[in-house]
């Protein structure tokens, strides 16, 4: 049967079940025989080597929704990881717990009525100074028109709006604001409602023509899909947000409005907002799933939105000196005003770090297929060459980003802008790893180093704004803090000659990471699978480094002598450090230290020491509490860490960022991993 007939569930009606019997006896007898041959040869069960396929085309057969070259993938950090046999003495169950599902969190919440006028006014100005800000795909005067309409009339007005055609999507908007506005609240305690119960509301205004509208359409499922990137919603982000990219090229809004269409500037600016909405959430759920765009950068000729409020649009409408929206923003008066911030600033900031992503994800995507890599040396000139240009043009971004003297929200916070640089810069630096030329399977020193850095960093600056609830929990946050431990942890394990200050920032960082992934998963009950996973990774890893460093303090200690009579014939130049293992990486002056982007910007202890912090030493591990193990039995007597579970894995968390159904992602795989999210 093939794999396209699983998915959709067709069955031919000629079909034989005795084949599938057939089937499940063959299946038996070869696990039969592969448990003789391991109880007969302990050598190959404990071999590093992959059960899996290791070419390309097997593992594109095996992984349905992988393309080549998109992307570093867990998978090769955690091979690398479970390399030695001393991982077959831990726990038989960690991986097996990942196949348990378990359901949304929001499963016992009810639907919920319209809030009083007082808790309306609070959560209606929470959307508009938070989730507006960054995604201002509705015009801020609608938004207040709903709540005028459905709050602030009398009960004549009220009766007559309820009679209205509109009045359904009326309140379907208004529930759904609603519950985007108040998921911050609510997570801090300052709001009493489940804002799953106005979601479920909001669906009782669907009707048969939600698709229908037109553009009005395509804000509606936005803000759906801006809704479920906080709360499970039973379905997928990226299948929302590809459905309304399908709407807006049927209704060309990817293509400048025709002379004939007149409209007005700031419908314009509307339909330009809609469109790159989708164009933004598309980019980078398309990226995280590895999955292909849904439309190519090259078939995009609309421009951006202009950077002005909304008011000066309409008096420049209204005074009728402008034919359209782009001699507007060529007046030199608009372009005076550069330095200004508007309601449109952090929205074009993010649309400007989308398209770099786009081109990274394009770039070594193309890299990774292309002719020109089969030269080992050609290839490592071509891969550091559009390195060094992407990294530039990231920092150059970072430069660009608007300053706000008083922040009213976490977008308008430059540390949230030091966590968007140094999250792409790891992007961009495991897609180099990715492809770029490696001996004994090991990639380039100085890339390691920048994997490390931007790692460390990425997680040091997201804790610091979680711990002080800036920044609330999002499975794709979720994803981010485990990608970004997990490469810390890889790096800690391929370097050989790392000194004690730099493993221990390491694993404070994976310690930091793991503390939050923990507090996520209290309000995440289908993420602490991860997190038992994240934690043994963790663990292990220190392990190693320990060992690591114990042999380092063995080396040094026979030529303590030597070191002392040459550290005083010698001294070394005042501040410059003499750590040869912090060396940076530069690229045409761009600095790898990622991490030291924010002076100050300092970790609260709570996430710095969690219970099991382990502190690293010549002589070991000191700070584990009681069994490092999370938890009972030993699921490394499997032959789970092969290629195929790590993808799985991989793939699997990566579709839970975005709530994407895994279908049959996991159908030839043999531990149950299918059920891993609850499917």
């Amino acid at each position: 049967m093939k794999s396209s007939e699983c998915k959709l569930g067709i069955i031919d009606p000629n079909f034989n079940p005795r084949y599938i019997g057939d089937l499940e006896q063959e299946v038996k007898a070869l696990e039969e025989e592969l448990t003789t041959a391991e109880q007969h040869d302990p050598v190959s069960r404990a071999s590093p080597v992959p059960a899996g396929p290791t070419n390309p085309q097997d593992r594109r057969e095996h992984s349905p929704g992988f393309i080549e070259g998109g992307g570093l993938s867990e998978k090769s950090f955690m091979r690398h990881l479970f390399a030695e046999s001393e991982w077959r003495e831990h726990d038989p169950s960690l991986l097996q717990n990942l196949s348990k599902g378990s359901g949304p969190a929001e499963a016992g919440v009810k639907s919920a009525a319209l809030p009083s006028l007082e808790q309306a006014r609070v959560i209606f100005d929470k959307y508009l100074n938070g989730s507006h800000v960054q995604n201002p795909f509705l015009l801020r005067r609608d938004v207040q028109s709903i709540y005028s309409r459905l709050f602030l009339s009398g009960p004549e007005d009220q009766q007559n709006h309820n009679l209205r055609q509109d009045a359904k999507h009326d309140l379907f908007r208004a529930f759904m604001i609603i519950a985007i506005g108040s998921i911050l609240p609510y997570r801090h305690g300052e709001f009493e409602h489940h804002p799953y119960g106005y979601y479920l509301s909001a669906l009782k205004y669907l009707d048969d023509g939600f698709l229908s509208g037109g553009l009005a359409s395509i804000q509606d499922l936005l803000l759906v899909g801006r809704f479920a990137i906080y709360h499970h919603i039973g379905t997928s982000i990226w299948e929302v947000t590809r459905l309304g990219m399908r709407m807006c090229i049927e209704q060309g809004l990817h293509k400048p409005t025709l002379p004939s269409r007149k409209i007005g500037l700031l419908q314009d600016q509307l339909q330009r907002r809609v469109f790159w909405e989708c164009y933004m959430i598309d980019r980078y759920s398309s990226i995280t799933l590895t999955r292909p765009f849904a439309i190519g950068d090259k078939y995009i000729q609309i421009g951006f939105p202009v950077d002005a409020n909304d008011e000066e649009i309409e008096a420049a409408e209204a005074s009728g000196a402008f034919p359209d929206l782009d001699s507007f923003s060529s007046t030199s008066s608009l372009a005076s005003m550069t330095a200004r911030t508007t309601e449109m600033s952090v929205f074009l900031a993010c649309l400007r770090l989308r398209q770099i992503t786009s081109k990274i994800h394009t770039e070594f995507g193309e890299k990774a297929t292309g002719q020109t890599l089969r030269n080992d040396t050609t290839a490592r000139g071509v891969i550091y060459s559009s390195l060094n240009k992407l990294l530039k043009e990231l920092q150059q971004w970072r430069s660009a980003t608007p300053l706000f003297h008083y922040p009213q929200n976490l977008y308008q916070m430059h540390e949230w802008y030091d966590l968007l640089l140094l999250r792409e810069r790891l992007l961009l630096v495991r897609k180099a790893i990715d492809i770029v030329p490696k001996q004994g399977n090991i990639p380039p020193r100085d890339l390691l180093f920048l994997c490390l850095e931007c790692a460390v960093g990425a997680i040091t600056s997201f804790c610091r704004l979680f711990e002080l609830n800036k920044i609330t929990f999002t499975r794709s946050y979720f994803q981010m803090l485990f990608a970004a431990g997990v490469s810390v942890m890889f790096c800690l394990s391929v370097v050989r000659d790392l000194n004690q200050m730099t493993i221990q920032n390491g694993a404070d960082a994976m310690a930091m990471g793991e503390n939050a992934l923990k507090k996520m998963s209290e309000e995440l009950p289908d993420a602490k699978r991860y997190v038992a996973v994240y934690e043994a990774l963790r663990l292990y890893a220190i392990r190693k480094c320990s060992r690591q460093l114990q042999v380092e303090s063995m080396r040094n200690s026979h030529s303590v002598s030597e070191m002392q009579n040459e550290s005083s014939q010698t001294t070394s130049p005042a501040g410059h450090e003499q750590d040869g293992s912090r060396n940076y990486v530069e690229f045409s002056g761009v600095l790898s230290a990622g991490a030291n982007l924010s002076p100050g910007l300092h970790v609260h202890p709570s996430l710095h020491a969690p219970l099991n912090q382990a502190t690293l030493t010549p002589d070991g591990i000191t700070g584990v509490q009681g069994d490092t193990n999370p938890s009972e039995g030993s699921i490394l007597s499997w032959n789970v860490f092969e290629d195929n579970a790590l993808w799985n894995m991989e793939a699997g968390l990566n579709e839970y960022a975005y709530g994407d159904p895994p279908l049959s992602l996991y159908l030839d795989d043999p531990y149950g991993l299918p059920n891993m999210l609850g499917q």
